[in-house]
């Protein structure tokens, strides 16, 4: 099993692009049988995919499914860190994966989420590529190296 997404295969890379693609289009994960008529696999042969990109760090799946839960920077669930934009809703995993949609996609975009701390309210703008406001601090209560320990809660 690779320990990276660096080391995909030819199949890999395209089911991870249009799982992504499609979160990027649709604020939604797509189904196993649309990844397989998109790709030209068989069901089987996606779910097969789906665990090697879990197991390399490139997406995550739902527990016990082959449903896709994230697909950084997106969730495919409703998430504290909802980005809006003209278009599309999306659900980020964390103020993070907040910031890299909006840089992602280049679009502007809306968040608002709550203060972990003091559970205000926090409205994020990213205009013109520009964060609003700009004394925005974001801290993280595990170190990046720990994320993968327990990706679900991080």
């Amino acid at each position: 099993m690779r320990s990276t997404a660096h080391d995909l295969d030819e199949i890999e890379q395209r089911v991870r692009f249009f799982v992504t693609q499609h979160l990027a289009g649709t604020g939604r994960a797509p189904s196993t049988e649309k990844i397989a008529l998109k790709c030209g696999l068989s069901p089987q042969s996606v779910e097969e995919v789906l665990h090697r990109l879990q197991g390399a760090h490139a997406i995550v799946l739902a527990p016990g499914s082959t449903n896709v839960w994230m697909a950084p920077p997106f969730s495919a669930v409703p998430t504290s860190f909802p980005v809006e934009t003209s278009d599309v809703r999306y659900w980020a995993n964390c103020a993070w994966e907040m910031l890299s949609v909006s840089a992602l996609l280049g679009v502007d975009s809306t968040s608002t989420t709550q203060c972990p701390d003091c559970a205000d309210e926090l409205t994020i703008r990213i205009c013109g590529g520009e964060l609003e406001p700009t004394e925005t601090v974001v801290h993280f209560a595990v170190p990046a190296i720990r994320f993968w320990e327990n990706i679900g809660f991080t």
